[in-house]
């Protein structure tokens, strides 16, 4: 039996927890009724929630959707929204769990066991009839993806707990077991709430109703003015800075980022890591290709790099613009320069004259919702053509080439042509590089992507500007520049990467710890012991994924842990069949054993999910051509080239190939139209003189 005055204090000590560990928007409403009534109205309120009429958009009256591969039907019993989905000659009834998202469709979250919530890949348009919605649409293509695939929707990259939910909800840890694959993931708040933005608000809460004073979290405010732009002058920011906290707090949700640790909150750069400028998430020109959300472009912006920050276009609470049309935009930029028919060169009132369109193109992901770009970059149809991406000019004129806008914007803005864009700098000659890398009023992320393009040349000849990049003001770029150390010498690099493990910013000490382990270096220090954990942690929070496996098992064969190595990267290819970077690696271990033609088998099953992979083919090829099987090889070898046409590397060693196996003038052939690519290529030139 408990004794009563220890039951009094564990209720005591429960109901002080609640107040001071949650906060409630109602809590807030009473001093914030405004911001509280905004963001009831806004879609973070909806992010997700428990089914139920009032948040349930979808028509769950018997409505069904089918096509040749799955055929669904949406109903309600007993109270519970049930789907029941024919598939595969199999048909199972799910119960729906939570909404997820509000406009312009909302999915719906299924649970699977394990502690796994899956989105369901039949979505609901909730846009208006008139627009083509209220409507049952499937997101994946009918041929797509199978049961058992990774990319299904009951697969690892449609699970809520890995790809969604720490943006989703509010102060959430996934809880990951390792050991057992499976979830125990907790929130604090089913939806993105108060606490999301404002961590601390539970303790200001509290300290207001005693009449005290305590901050609900980080200053996130936008202080200030901005005073319009006049003529060649441009805007110009007036009175305190805005806080230096609002847009990486914003960004940790509105980016393509990775999770260092399973924490309630962080802030990218520091807890988040986010990824580069790279091909396929951008075009080369730096536009968004794939689904990367809005930070990526925005710290391109020139509107980043002079202090703007969301607040100034947003209001951060219903998420709505501040203003309508160009007036948002006038905000800062005279309306009496840019909102004219002499500067948009389109008819007043059009689609032409909205400035969003021009300099913030929009791209449509999951079929059917549009996001703006907020790079904010000046159209250029030309690096547009050199870039391969979407031409703003051909989201209106959908009957004009590319030549016909690139000679238009060119008659228009002339000057345009003698302005190296993002897409040139990317091919600099190395003085030219460093001259940017080292410029600190460039965009930091710009800086550190070049630095990471770059970083094996960096390393080897320019080793003292990397090391003066350690010292950045930026995160982003101490984070790069350690990532670029690994490439040097171990004598040199030591010392220097060893200021990395005791960097203020997670992101960084991860990235200087991961490059003093691939250099097989090992410090006697705490500092070392708590990067190490920290590391290990971040390796624990990412093996849920297959990517996340890999660099485990990187970190295991620097650690000459093989055969673990080795069953990591079997469990990720179980998780993902046709994960390269898993196979190449695990390829890489059976050849290094001599198990070559097991290397070969691991490579055909994995070409079998993903193929026309140029990578395995190729590696392939190499295989083939120590055992001697060369029809096989070279069979393989040509086509990794035709496949990848633009690796020299891959036609380079089928040209080879083909002149050790006496075909010489199958060699020349091959070695002359890649010299047509890449006419400064030394080792293709000399390839040619031997032929």
């Amino acid at each position: 039996m408990i004794n009563p005055v220890r039951r009094l204090l564990v209720l005591l000590f429960l109901a002080l927890a609640s107040v001071l560990v949650i906060a409630e928007p109602a809590d807030c409403a009473g001093c914030h009724a405004v911001e509280v009534r905004e963001w009831r109205q806004s879609q973070h309120a909806g992010a997700m929630a428990p089914a139920g009429p009032d948040t349930v958009s979808g028509d769950f009256t018997g409505a069904t959707y089918g096509d040749n591969e799955i055929r669904a039907r949406f109903s309600r019993e007993d109270g519970a929204y049930v789907i029941s989905a024919t598939e595969a000659g199999n048909t199972q009834e799910w119960t729906v769990r939570y909404t997820f998202g509000v406009y312009p469709l909302q999915q719906y979250l299924i649970g699977i066991g394990d502690g796994r919530l899956q989105a369901f890949n039949i979505a609901w348009d909730s846009r208006g009839a008139s627009e083509g919605g209220q409507r049952w649409f499937r997101l994946d293509e009918p041929g797509q993806n199978h049961p058992g695939d990774a990319m299904h929707w009951t697969g690892i990259y449609q699970n809520w707990n890995n790809q969604c939910a720490d943006c989703h909800s509010t102060g959430l840890e996934r809880n990951y077991d390792v050991q057992s694959d499976t979830y125990d993931t907790t929130w604090d708040h089913v939806a993105v709430s108060c606490l999301a933005c404002h961590e601390t608000a539970a303790e200001h809460a509290e300290a207001r109703r005693q009449d005290k004073a305590h901050s609900a979290g980080v200053d996130l405010a936008a202080m200030g003015a901005w005073l319009v732009s006049e003529g060649n002058r441009p805007p110009r920011h007036r009175g305190d800075s805005s806080s230096d906290a609002q847009v990486p707090t914003c960004g940790r949700c509105h980016s393509l980022r990775t999770s260092l640790a399973d924490t309630k909150g962080g802030q990218v750069h520091d807890q988040f890591s986010l990824s580069r400028l790279e091909l396929p998430l951008y075009y080369s020109d730096g536009r968004v290709r794939e689904e990367v959300f809005v930070l990526g472009s925005f710290e391109q912006s020139k509107m980043f790099q002079a202090g703007v920050v969301c607040s100034d276009c947003h209001n951060p609470h219903s998420g709505k613009l501040k203003a309508e049309g160009n007036a948002v935009c006038a905000q800062c930029h005279n309306a009496g320069d840019f909102d004219t028919q002499e500067h948009h060169h389109h008819p007043e009132g059009s689609e032409g004259a909205e400035c969003v369109n021009c300099h913030m193109p929009e791209s449509t992901f999951m079929k059917i919702d549009d996001r703006r770009e907020h790079s904010f970059m000046v159209p250029r149809p030309d690096v547009s053509r050199d870039s391969g991406s979407p031409d703003v000019c051909f989201a209106c004129h959908t009957d004009r080439d590319r030549q016909w806008s690139v000679n238009t914007v060119d008659d228009w803005f002339p000057e345009l042509n003698e302005k190296a864009t993002w897409h040139h700098i990317q091919q600099q000659d190395m003085a030219d590089l460093v001259g940017y890398v080292t410029d600190a009023g460039k965009p930091a992320l710009r800086r550190a992507t070049l630095m990471e393009q770059r970083g094996e040349a960096l390393a080897r000849n320019r080793l003292t500007v990397v090391e003066n990049l350690l010292h950045s003001d930026h995160a982003v770029m101490r984070e790069s520049a350690y990532r670029v150390l690994r490439h040097g010498a171990k004598d040199q690099v030591r010392a220097l990467a060893q200021a990395g493990i005791e960097d203020p910013a997670l992101a960084v000490r991860i990235a200087a710890f991961e490059t003093l382990v691939r250099l097989g270096q090992a410090l006697d220090s705490s500092a070392w012991e708590n990067a190490r954990e920290e590391y290990e942690h971040f390796l624990d929070v990412q093996s849920d994924l297959p990517s996340g496996l890999v660099l485990k098992a990187r970190y295991l064969l620097a650690t000459d842990r093989v055969y673990r190595a080795e069953q990591v990267l079997a469990k990720a290819l179980e998780k993902d069949r046709g994960y390269v970077p898993a196979a190449i690696q695990l390829t890489d271990i059976l050849r290094s054993g001599d198990r070559n033609r097991e290397a070969i088998r691991l490579i055909n099953a994995t070409l079998e999910a993903s193929p026309d992979e140029a990578r395995l083919i190729h590696l392939r090829g190499l295989i083939n051509l120590k055992l001697k099987d060369y029809p096989a090889a070279l069979e393989s070898l040509k086509k990794a080239a035709e496949l990848e046409p633009g690796q020299w590397l891959f036609g380079y060693r089928y040209a080879v190939a083909l002149y050790q196996l006496g075909e010489k003038e199958k060699a020349r052939d091959v070695t002359g139209a890649l010299l047509d690519r890449f006419p400064d290529n030394r080792r293709i030139r000399a390839l040619m003189s031997h032929l």
